[in-house]
């Protein structure tokens, strides 16, 4: 039998392979893209732009890659999760850009458990799923950029 570790061991995993197989496509298909001298093209651009910066629920997406892909270039993002125990709700949320920081939160049960600062491009799937105790060699990276409230 599977303890919640092992379960989320394996999820974590298959999302990153999940993960790599997306991003390499996104490669493929940006070689083959022409840019456009189109003046639509700089406005578009800026308001995408700002939707960028605007917090993103990936709680009930359909995409898996959802959360993970606006972490990964640190815009603001959070979703939900429900622990093995079916009982334990887990917020994660990416705040975004702060300095040359990405700011993370992790809730358990609606309560703050961590506040990071990790510095820029280092929050990853990796140091996520460090953050859960799940071993990845990063402890320190977590530990520097980590606050537990109250301590």
């Amino acid at each position: 039998m599977m303890n919640s570790k092992n379960k989320f061991t394996i999820l974590v995993s298959v999302l990153a392979m999940m993960l790599v197989i997306f991003l390499a496509g996104c490669a493929q298909k940006e070689a083959g893209a022409q840019p456009s001298a189109n003046a639509n093209d700089a406005a578009s651009s800026a308001a995408a732009a700002s939707a960028e910066q605007e917090m993103v629920d990936c709680s009930n997406n359909e995409d898996p890659f959802c959360f993970v892909n606006r972490m990964n270039q640190c815009l603001p993002v959070t979703t939900k999760m429900t622990a093995s125990d079916n009982s334990t709700s887990i917020d994660i949320t990416v705040l975004g850009q702060v300095n040359e920081t990405c700011h993370f939160q992790r809730k358990i049960n609606g309560v703050l458990g961590l506040d990071c600062y990790f510095p820029r491009g280092t929050l990853n799937m990796d140091t996520l799923d460090q953050t859960f105790g799940n071993d990845k060699g990063l402890q320190d990276v977590v530990d520097a950029a980590c606050k537990i409230p109250g301590w």
